[in-house]
C-alpha cells in the first residue's frame, strides 16, 4: 500500500518544496545600471520585464517536475484500470 502512495506523495512533496521554495525567493533585487532613451527627455521604463531570483527559478522548475510527475502518475493509473 505504501509503494503505491510513495509516487504521489513524493510529487506532492515536490510540488510544495517548489512553491514554497519560489515564494520564499522573491526578494527585491537592485541592478547597478539604468536605462533611458538618450534622444528624450523620457526615463526608459519597461512594465514587462521580470527578473527571477536563482531560488525562484529553482523552486519553479521543481513545483513543474512534481507536476509532471503527478500527471504521469494519473495517466499511467487511468491507463491500468480494465
Amino acid at each position: 500500500m505504501l509503494v503505491r502512495a510513495a509516487v504521489p506523495l513524493a510529487a506532492v512533496a515536490l510540488v510544495v518544496f517548489g512553491v514554497g521554495m519560489a515564494l520564499i525567493g522573491q526578494q527585491q533585487a537592485s541592478f547597478g545600471w539604468f536605462a533611458y532613451a538618450p534622444l528624450s527627455d523620457q526615463t526608459f521604463s519597461s512594465d514587462g520585464l521580470l527578473f527571477l531570483s536563482g531560488e525562484t527559478q529553482i523552486g519553479v522548475v521543481v513545483a513543474v517536475i512534481g507536476l509532471l510527475m503527478l500527471a504521469f502518475w494519473s495517466g499511467f493509473r487511468t491507463g491500468r484500470r480494465r
